[in-house]
């Protein structure tokens, strides 16, 4: 949400309107492999299009709009490379090993 708040600031300040009807399909999963495998699919889908809008910020000289697309297509990233972790800790451990691992003492 903190990404969306972001982007809906950064429009405001442009002076556009947010569209927030069309929203994206959220998609649960069954167990943790699947949320996990979810989490990435969106994670993998996001980071290109990141790209895109940080291009075309940039061709269209918005140096600040460039800038935090920048700055949420790092955290993206970062989100990518945790899903990829937890989910090679499931096959290393087991889930039930993992999921043990998950909870705080």
């Amino acid at each position: 949400m903190k990404h969306a708040e972001w982007l809906i600031g950064r429009i405001l300040f442009l002076e556009g309107t947010p569209t927030m009807s069309k929203l994206n399909q959220i998609k649960v999963g069954a167990d943790i492999p699947a949320m996990l495998t979810n989490d990435s699919n969106g994670e993998q889908t996001a980071v290109p299009l990141y790209n895109k809008a940080i291009n075309i910020a940039r061709e269209v000289s918005n140096a600040g709009t460039a800038d935090l697309f920048t700055k949420i297509l790092l955290i993206e990233e970062g989100h990518g490379d945790w899903l990829e972790q937890q989910r090679d800790q499931i096959v290393q451990i087991g889930r039930q090993n993992y999921l043990a691992n998950q909870t705080d003492e």
